[in-house]
């Protein structure tokens, strides 16, 4: 019985010394399992953000091509704002001759339910607080010669954009034939090619992703093919000579697309 009370007795426990070379081991191992841990965990975040950019990126042009894949006519205005797309008389004139075109078709006597004719307008707008851009439906006003009103709505929600910062860039598609077939322009007039820069910062030096496709305008494409009147069937892009995201000045860089589409008839 005494013994078993001296076992019990008995004190034990660590030395100051142990801990602290227990203390060191574990800090050695902790650092070794994080240098082993970091690069795996960098590496799928930079997976899922890739992904991520990849997405958006798909999203924004999907919506884009829908809206004036069947258009019959197509203006975009880059390195722009509103203010200079409506003080530019070139740009105005454009604006306003799109404008006419639909007046016409829809005017009273050649009024037809299935030929009814909108001009609509999709926005690209950069946001300087947070150096991003953001896709925007407008609204436009026919009976102020295709002037905007002011009220825009936000296509996607912004969460779509975290983490992201995106350049676009829409141009003329190039003539795949140019020049081997006589008298084919360089650039062709039923295409667009559209490139999707995401980076991961506002610096835009780390890129995420990026995708360059080419889409045919259809309706433009049919008609000019058919014979149909270049006034009326045409695809135009201000400027000629577009900047880069780097070359473009503060509050210039917004990207405005008008387009006129055929609203679906409600006659039989």
């Amino acid at each position: 019985m005494k013994k078993i009370r001296r076992l019990f007795s008995k004190k034990t426990g660590f030395t100051l010394v142990e801990m602290i070379v227990s203390v060191a081991l574990l800090a050695i191992l902790l650092g070794g399992m994080m240098l082993f841990i970091t690069p795996i965990v960098r590496s799928f975040n930079d997976n899922q953000t890739d992904l991520t950019a990849e997405n958006s990126a798909v999203c924004v042009q999907e919506y884009i091509t829908r809206s004036i894949r069947n258009a019959n006519q197509v203006a975009i205005f880059a390195n722009t704002n509103y203010t200079n797309i409506s003080t530019t008389s070139a740009y105005t004139e454009k604006i306003k001759a799109m404008n006419q075109f639909c007046t016409d078709v829809n005017g009273v006597g050649t009024a037809d339910a299935n030929k009814t004719y909108l001009l609509k307008c999709i926005s690209l707008k950069y946001d300087d607080t947070d150096d991003r851009y953001y896709l925007y439906k407008e609204t436009v006003n026919m009976n102020a010669d295709g002037a905007l009103t002011g009220v825009s709505t936000e296509v996607f929600s912004r969460c779509l954009f975290n983490d992201l910062y995106m350049t676009f860039e829409l141009e003329k598609a190039e003539n795949g034939d140019f020049p081997a077939v006589a008298g084919s322009t360089e650039f062709r007039d039923d295409a667009i090619n559209i490139t999707i820069n995401a980076y991961r910062d506002a610096a835009r030096n780390s890129l995420a992703f990026q995708g360059s496709g080419i889409f045919e305008l259809r309706q433009i494409k049919v008609m000019l093919a058919a014979g149909g009147q270049p006034t009326d069937y045409n695809l135009t892009i201000y400027p000629t000579d577009q900047k880069s995201y780097a070359e473009m000045t503060a509050g210039a860089r917004d990207i405005y697309i008008y387009y006129i589409v055929r609203q679906l008839g409600t006659a039989p």
